[in-house]
């Protein structure tokens, strides 16, 4: 037998979900921001402990693989034992990776501090989406998904604008410093307003360690492949060899989670037509999308020769439509069913991946601008209904597993996208006679290599397009609604 206390708080009941969400916002923004500005301070982390680009990209793949890798673990954990717990708790550690980082006198030192943060990034982000759809009825649930893609909007266009003025006036450590208070008043906003839903068993506490170990591992060898294509030829041993033990890895995770009698991930979810479809498309939204992040700062500042914080600007109109859209589309789909809303969305984000390979290096920056929105608003379109008709399919005891694997689907696209856009553009600029190396596009020399870039450029968001379309093939297999709780 099985029961879930809600203690209460000091919040009543009649605004205790307002509280508590814009509790969980502080929390997840926090997240949010802090991983976007980060990517703001690479340069001058690079220039401060004089080390090459393929390093320096450890400090954001060593937060990424950190929190892909716990995702699950964490969100099964929570599951077990209770989110709130998690939750607060994965501020605590968020904050030593800050001070860590803050003090951190050589590189080596601030990969541990980023691993630190990462593993408390993931207690956090594992749990923001089953908190928030907890804490609204169930016949709002697109709704509060739609405000939790609103706290992602609003984090990614703080990101970039808050962090390059404190690195412009006090440094990149300023960085990890200012996470501080934030992430202090985060935890003691959900100590003190979150309720408990701590989950009381009369059986004896069981956890799938062996499938956690097993997934972590899996994920971490299949991510560190992937992020190698670009650097190495698929058929090397430091390609397709890791990437041979990372499909093992999962193999084995498969067949460990069918038989355990307390599994991680419960495979009968990928049963439901829904659920998996869900997923799915889910995926190859965002490895299209992150085609867009990746590659769009190298055109804006090495083709068309604009400076860095204009990059950062045109990137916001993207984020804003994002935030708009999200909570618009969410209850839009609470009253409607989500799969004719989530097509829309794919469509329009199909839309700026023609828009953007059609750029050249003439291009007016308006026509990145129109695009930028269109992507936004595909997306905030997209996700809210989207996400919301995999949490139906799902019990509610199994929502913070769902939430990480849903997060987990995200940064692994995320990834593999970056991955994809790299190869597809390294792969034409050595085919065209020119390294085989993005940095070589900010020489100075021969337009031709800016040409080349180009190129590539444009087939990664042709490629792009045609994951869309077939994420629009697969979403059109749904069904129109999803039952409301199982």
């Amino acid at each position: 037998m099985e029961t879930i206390t809600n203690q209460k708080t000091f919040i009543n009941d009649s605004n205790y979900t307002w509280f508590a969400y814009f509790t969980i916002a502080i929390g997840i923004g926090l997240a949010v921001l802090h991983l976007s500005g980060t990517n703001i301070a690479i340069p001058k982390i690079a220039e401060h402990f004089k080390i090459d680009i393929p390093t320096v990209q450890w400090v954001s793949l060593a937060y990424i693989l950190t929190t892909s890798a716990l995702f699950l673990p964490i969100g099964r954990l929570a599951d077990t034992i209770g989110r709130k717990n998690i939750y607060v708790t994965g501020f605590v550690i968020f904050t030593i990776g800050a001070l860590i980082g803050g003090f951190s006198d050589s590189f080596s030192t601030l990969i541990v501090a980023k691993v630190i943060q990462g593993t408390g990034s993931a207690c956090i982000q594992a749990n923001g989406m089953a908190m928030v759809t907890s804490i609204f009825p169930e016949s709002q649930r697109g709704k509060a998904l739609g405000l939790y893609m609103t706290i992602i909007g609003t984090g990614a266009i703080g990101g970039p604008i808050v962090s390059g003025i404190l690195i412009t006036e006090f440094g990149w450590r300023s960085i990890f410093f200012a996470a501080i208070p934030v992430a202090i008043i985060a935890f003691l906003s959900g100590l003190l307003i979150l309720r408990s839903d701590t989950k009381v068993q009369e059986k004896k506490f069981s956890f799938d360690w062996i499938g956690a170990s097993l997934s972590s591992l899996a994920l971490i060898t299949l991510l560190l492949g992937v992020t190698n294509i670009s650097r190495y030829e698929l058929m090397t041993p430091q390609v397709s060899g890791i990437l041979i033990i990372g499909l093992i890895l999962i193999a084995l995770f498969i067949v460990w989670e069918n038989r355990t009698n307390q599994p991680m991930l419960k495979m009968s979810f990928f049963k439901i037509p829904d659920f998996s479809i869900g997923i799915l498309t889910r995926f190859l939204a965002f490895v299209s999308g992150s085609a867009v992040f990746f590659l769009m700062p190298f055109y804006v500042i090495q083709v068309l020769g604009y400076e860095p914080n204009i990059a950062g600007f045109l990137m916001i109109p993207g984020a804003l439509c994002m935030a708009i859209t999200s909570p618009l589309s969410g209850r839009l789909s609470d009253k409607i069913g989500t799969k004719w809303i989530s097509m829309i969305g794919l469509s329009l984000m199909g839309t700026s991946m023609v828009v953007f390979s059609q750029l050249t290096p003439e291009s007016n920056p308006s026509i990145i601008i129109i695009g930028m929105c269109f992507n936004g608003t595909g997306m905030g379109t997209f996700s809210s209904p989207n996400t919301s008709a995999v949490m139906g399919t799902i019990p509610l005891e199994d929502r913070s597993i769902t939430s990480a694997f849903l997060q987990l689907t995200r940064t692994s696209a995320n990834l593999i996208g970056v991955a994809l856009a790299t190869t597809i553009v390294t792969l034409t600029m050595t085919s065209n006679g020119y390294a085989a190396d993005l940095s070589s596009v900010s020489e100075v020399g021969s337009s031709n290599i800016l040409l080349s870039f180009n190129e590539g450029f444009s087939r990664a968001f042709m490629v792009s397009f045609s994951l869309i379309i077939l994420g629009l093939c697969l979403t059109s297999l749904r069904s129109r609604k999803v039952p409301q709780q199982i």
